[in-house]
């Protein structure tokens, strides 16, 4: 725009945006500013920062939340653009980790939005600005895994699409199509059976020989999660265009792979769960008066905060939520900002398989001692107790030893992090032991120091994206802490994210003090809302008042995050406890009709549409709109049975009764007579009944946890509550029986085929180990039943409990098939 080039225009937006951020930038602000810039042109990739400054101010000035991640958060420039939240001055991060002149390529800037429309928008953007005949997204080639080359034989040959279903359901999500096929033939063909084949006949044989031959085939084109190329030749000239299966989109023959080979640049715009949360959790606060939110400076040092991480209480929280975390984190425990970084880094397939966690906690713990490979090294790795797990220390150590330079030691890094020869190796670390030897650092001392960078790089992690990461993760923590009732609605809406299903969110926030109200025609959206809690807080829903005499602490400012929202600080002590209290006890959550089951996206669109008009005002009322708004006796149906009718008729039978007989009257000419007083009178359900209709329809139920139905059972046969297993004076290794509702199912690939069953009651939740010789004979149960009991020995170490099974007994609560869609082989 009027510039002499777009390195000029780089340039002038750069130093003006740090000071912006920053008000008064440091002396090494300004000297690594310069530094980066003078890198950028020398590289000559100015226009790639642009363009995702450009879409990044395109989303700000739209209201959507965005943030870049992985290595670009090393960048100042980035920074200063607002393409990234984290300043790597304060943070001495390298520069070179992202771009370097000894590697003249593309940067790798992937910039995370707001999941659903807000990406969609900024997607729908890139091709308006762009044009189609520019601009594409890439694609992915989908390989026949386990499950689908299940599903696609048995349609082949003819088997019902149910029981192929069924059978492809008791497949590990991460599985093969080989590892599948082996499946099929084990312990004497016993799934084949399960199918009522016979595994000697001829069909019982081709479907093990096509699933073992679709094994690693293409299956299907589908689109990258976010990836774009833009180029300045109509784009077609260069690689085949095609219209994608999803409206509005177009995208190249080629896979992202394909793209690096030719040198294509690709942007990467990436949708984000937990952006979608935050930013509807801001918007749930602007009804605070003169109270300021801003994420980018929220109290880093909220002790209650890291209390509760610590705890593990941590279900529905950004990267900290899983069975790993909530088994390392108790034992970290977490007092700064740092640590949570270390948790993000920390909890991946490397550091855990090569024992670094382990031994990191242990000198944390003082169990051992914290040893360092050369005493020039520990500045840098004192705060990781000596252990290297991040990519950015391994460069600044090789930097540090050697007196190399940071595009040097990116190149080191890159090359112990990949196979090479002998020969490759020795190129490598050439300059290093050059700068040793000119350092006076011996030999063996030199040698030592390499051997421990080469192992390192087998595992280390991008800092700069744990930062990103964990920013994220703090803020999720805090505003489900301080703001629970506002917190669960916002991640209800946010849904499909995270690691636990809907019913588990919701029994969590309600063991929070969370009051969780049903789904109801006379009050419910299409999302779910926050409804006033009870007359005796004095709160209105249109405008939410701070307890007397609290005044706003601190106004927070970020301005990379623009939406902006109301919080109160205050003290330390009686502020954030007025924030808990106002949080909880001020506002209750309102599930939406989005979870009726049976309502597709057709009665997603004109229900929305209807209740513009206002609340359903009675079951007539209902059901008159509902036919005028196109919708018919399939979704009223589906409303009825999940108890939407309740302000009216609470019970779901009776409510079904009135409904039909609605419908009739108004199909016969006109509205039914009202019922006499001897009209009938359906049954109503039983507790249990309820509970079965409500995971039928919702996915959830709000009167109590299912397993509370079977306790007294359970109790006879010796079954503990998982509460009791936490108890004083449990000991390691105790035999024990449990059970609970599957949750959730994971076998890590880098597990050595144990896999992690999640199981959940009234009273909480618990991991069970599962070792490859127990999966493989509970094989059938583990993955078949919904409600599982097990007996096993008790794990008990450093506060985290855990079952290490040895038998699995299936448990039914009658009707039930499956209570809840548990999350597995994610």
């Amino acid at each position: 725009p009027g510039w002499a080039s777009a390195y000029t225009y780089l340039n002038h937006l750069a130093w003006g945006g740090l000071q912006e951020r920053l008000g008064e930038p440091s002396l090494r602000h300004w000297k690594q500013l310069e530094h980066e810039l003078r890198v950028i042109e020398q590289v000559e990739i100015a226009d790639h920062f642009l363009i995702c400054w450009d879409l990044c101010r395109f989303a700000r000035e739209q209201g959507f939340l965005c943030q870049g991640r992985g290595s670009a958060a090393n960048s100042l420039v980035c920074y200063a653009l607002r393409i990234t939240n984290v300043d790597p001055v304060k943070h001495d991060l390298l520069f070179e980790r992202f771009v370097s002149a000894e590697r003249p390529e593309p940067p790798d800037i992937d910039i995370d939005f707001a999941a659903g429309d807000d990406r969609e928008q900024v997607i729908q953007y890139v091709y308006g600005k762009y044009g189609r005949e520019h601009a594409a997204m890439v694609c992915n080639t989908i390989e026949y895994r386990g499950r689908s080359a299940i599903r696609d034989a048995m349609r082949v040959l003819g088997f019902p699409a149910e029981r192929a279903d069924w059978l492809a359901k008791r497949v590990d999500g991460h599985a093969s199509a080989s590892r599948t096929a082996e499946w099929l033939e084990m312990g004497e063909g016993k799934a084949l059976r399960s199918l009522g084949l016979d595994p000697a006949e001829p069909r019982a044989r081709a479907l093990v020989k096509l699933v073992r031959g679709l094994d690693g085939l293409p299956r299907h084109r589908g689109i990258h999660p976010g990836g774009f190329v833009i180029s300045r030749e109509p784009i077609g000239s260069v690689v085949p265009v095609e219209p994608a299966a999803m409206a509005e989109r177009t995208i190249i023959q080629w896979d992202k792979d394909d793209c690096a080979d030719v040198g294509l640049p690709k942007f990467d715009l990436l949708g984000l769960g937990m952006l979608h949360l935050l930013k509807e959790c801001l918007a749930h606060l602007r009804v605070w008066p003169d109270l300021d939110l801003d994420l980018g400076r929220l109290p880093l040092d909220d002790a209650a905060v890291y209390a509760q991480v610590t705890a593990a209480d941590t279900i529905g929280l950004f990267q900290i939520e899983s069975r790993a975390q909530a088994n390392f984190l108790p034992r970290l425990r977490p007092e700064t900002f740092y640590d949570l970084v270390i948790s993000v880094g920390a909890i991946r397939p490397g550091p855990m398989l090569g024992g670094q966690v382990k031994e990191m906690l242990a000198r944390r713990r003082g169990e051992e001692p914290t040893e360092y490979p050369h005493p020039d090294l520990e500045p840098v790795l004192a705060r990781t107790h000596g252990m290297a797990l991040f990519q950015e220390q391994l460069m600044r150590c090789a930097i540090v030893v050697s007196g190399c330079s940071p595009g040097e030691a990116d190149a080191l890094r890159r090359a112990m992090s990949r196979k090479r020869t002998r020969e490759e190796m020795g190129r490598a670390t050439e300059r290093i032991r050059e700068g040793m030897r000119e350092r006076g650092v011996d030999p063996e001392s030199a040698e030592r120091v390499l051997k421990w960078l080469e192992a390192c790089a087998s595992y280390t992690f991008p800092e700069s994206h744990a930062i990103s990461f964990a920013l994220l993760a703090y803020a999720s923590a805090w505003l489900r802490f301080y703001y629970p009732a506002e917190y669960l609605c916002s991640i209800l809406n946010a849904q499909p994210m995270g690691f636990y299903p809907v019913s588990t969110l919701i029994h969590d926030a309600k063991a929070h003090g969370v009051e969780v109200r049903p789904v109801d025609l006379a009050h419910s959206r299409w999302e779910c809302t926050l409804e006033v809690r009870s007359a005796e807080c004095g709160v209105r829903s249109a405008e939410l008042q701070l307890a007397e005499g609290e005044q706003c602490g601190v106004a927070l400012h970020c301005a990379h995050w623009t939406t902006t929202s109301h919080f109160a600080r205050g003290d330390k002590g009686k502020g954030r406890a007025a924030l808990r209290t106002g949080g909880v006890g001020g506002r209750a959550v309102r599930i939406g009709l989005r979870y009726v089951r049976g309502l597709g996206s057709r009665a997603r669109e004109r229900l929305r549409a209807t209740l513009t008009d206002g609340p359903f005002l009675s079951l007539p009322n209902a059901v008159e709109r509902f036919s005028d708004a196109g919708l018919g006796e399939a979704e009223l149906r589906a409303l009825a049975a999940a108890g939407a009718f309740r302000s009216w008729i609470p019970e779901p039978r009776q409510a079904l009764w009135a409904v039909l007989g609605e419908m009739r009257g108004r199909r016969s000419g006109g509205p039914l007579a009202p019922p006499s007083e001897g009209a009938a009178v359906l049954p109503r359900m039983s507790e249990v009944e309820r509970t079965l209709s409500d995971h039928r329809m919702l996915g959830m139920s709000l009167d109590g946890h299912p397993m509370r139905h079977l306790r007294e059972r359970m109790t006879a046969l010796g079954i503990e509550p998982i509460a009791e297993l936490r108890g004083e004076g449990r000991r390691d290794g105790e035999r024990v029986k449990t059970a609970g509702l599957v949750i959730v199912r994971q076998r890590p690939g880098t597990a050595k085929g144990f896999v992690f069953v999640g199981l959940e009651d009234e009273t909480g939740r618990l991991d069970v180990i599962v070792s490859p010789q127990v999966y493989e004979r509970e094989r059938e149960i583990l993955n078949g039943r919904g409600i599982l009991a097990v007996a096993g020995k008790l794990g008990v170490e450093d506060g985290v409990v855990n079952l290490k099974a040895e038998v699995f007994y299936p448990l039914r609560l009658e009707g039930a098939v499956e209570l809840v869609s548990s999350h597995d082989y994610h």
